[in-house]
């Protein structure tokens, strides 16, 4: 059964109506409700599904995210892979506001993270705390729960904290919408615009952000080793996969390598650029419980050293743009999304990018041949062989050479 996972979100207007953020919510099902599960643990794969699988950019674009926070996470240091400027950390209701907390949310702030008060309601804690206040992006208030009353005395508070925009939450009528307009709320959120949609997408592991790290690192002018193998360690399974990768193929290295700086060192940053790239899909097929998912990854495996065997044998001696054409060409099937959205996403040469998204280059007809003998096409084999002056036979035996390497990583 194939994996998908699930965000929720809601938008949140402006006085013209025009989407100003969305506040995201986990889901774990087409069912537009919140599952039975630790709030905790709702917030931290919902951050996995946003930033690491779907993607933000095809959540909330250019709009900020609203993302609710425990007081657990606040003090946590799960912030570092987050965009500041995209994310607005929601503190919970039910937060116990402390000097420690205080100066945990100094420390976000200075970080460039704006911060939101969810479900603000008159407590005696915020009096002994006023210095919070200053701290505060925005305050959301729930016109549901709270009555008209209860809702002057916060107007009231917040208007000593003129920087603070105020969020009406839960506005369900035309009435509601203009009572709140007319008190000086800022933004709006609730049913009369719009009911929480879910966006669903197929689960890609959550250290594919590592992954790219890694490759962004390598594609520097002067690739940091250290760094990199530093960053490589923070996952056991890619360290354990690189090395026995290492260990076991044919680099014609003398001796058993035993650490990731001594393998960077041994088959150098060209090598390991290769070989990041090809853990990275291979994850995406072990962390999948998809039969077809995994069978796209081998197939991407196999078009790719047969576009490099290919490109080898008509004069091109390392064929890496070539590779990489075969190796991320079903991606936008593997994650189920269009090329204009993966390609941001990753650091593809330009002739790589224009490839994938379907335009003519010199790389296409070695993708097309191994499609082709993938398929079994032998009209399109013998064309595009004439046009390489390359035999049939030869590259019946490239694509059996193609087929045993991609199988020998998978075992």
């Amino acid at each position: 059964m194939e994996a998908h996972i699930f965000v929720g979100r809601q938008p949140i207007l402006d006085t013209e109506g025009r989407i100003f953020g969305y506040e995201l919510l986990y889901r774990n099902s087409e069912k537009n409700s919140f599952p039975n599960i630790d709030p905790e643990q709702a917030t931290i794969q919902l951050l996995i599904n946003t930033f690491l699988s779907i993607g933000v950019d095809q959540i909330s674009g250019d709009s900020k995210s609203f993302i609710n926070f425990s007081g657990d996470l606040l003090i946590k240091d799960i912030f570092s892979s987050l965009k500041p400027e995209s994310v607005v950390i929601e503190i919970l209701e039910d937060v116990e506001i402390t000097p420690a907390l205080i100066s945990r949310i100094k420390e976000i702030k200075q970080d460039g993270f704006q911060l939101a008060l969810d479900d603000f309601i008159m407590q005696d804690q915020y009096a002994l705390h006023n210095e919070l206040f200053k701290l505060i992006d925005y305050v959301k208030v729930d016109f549901l729960a709270v009555d008209e009353k209860g809702r002057r005395a916060i107007e009231k508070f917040i208007k000593q904290y003129p920087h603070i925009q105020m969020i009406a939450e839960k506005i369900e009528t035309e009435e509601q919408f203009q009572m709140a307009k007319k008190s000086g709320y800022d933004l709006f959120q609730g049913y009369f615009f719009a009911k929480p949609e879910i966006i669903k997408g197929v689960e890609i592991p959550a250290n594919l952000n590592l992954h790219m790290q890694i490759i962004n690192r390598l594609n520097v002018s002067d690739p940091n080793i250290d760094e990199i193998a530093n960053l490589i360690l923070h996952d056991i399974s890619l360290t354990y996969k690189l090395l026995r990768f290492i260990n076991t193929m044919n680099f014609n290295i003398p001796k058993s390598v035993g650490s990731v700086k001594q393998a960077i060192v041994l088959i150098g940053l060209r090598e390991l650029r290769r070989w990041m790239r090809i853990l990275m899909l291979l994850d995406i097929g072990d962390h999948s419980s998809s039969g077809r998912i995994k069978a796209l990854v081998s197939y991407s495996m196999s078009r790719a050293k047969m576009c490099e065997l290919m490109a080898v044998r008509t004069g091109y001696p390392n064929g890496d743009e070539h590779f990489f054409v075969g190796l991320f060409s079903l991606l936008d099937v593997i994650m189920k999304r269009n090329w204009d959205d993966i390609i941001p996403m990753f650091p593809f040469s330009e002739d790589v990018a224009e490839t994938l998204s379907g335009k003519q280059t010199d790389l296409s007809p070695y993708l097309e041949l191994a499609i082709a003998t993938e398929r079994f096409d032998l009209k399109s084999i013998e064309k595009i062989g004439k046009q390489f002056g390359v035999s049939k036979e030869e590259i019946a035996a490239f694509s059996n050479k193609a087929n045993h390497w991609a199988r020998t990583l998978e075992r």
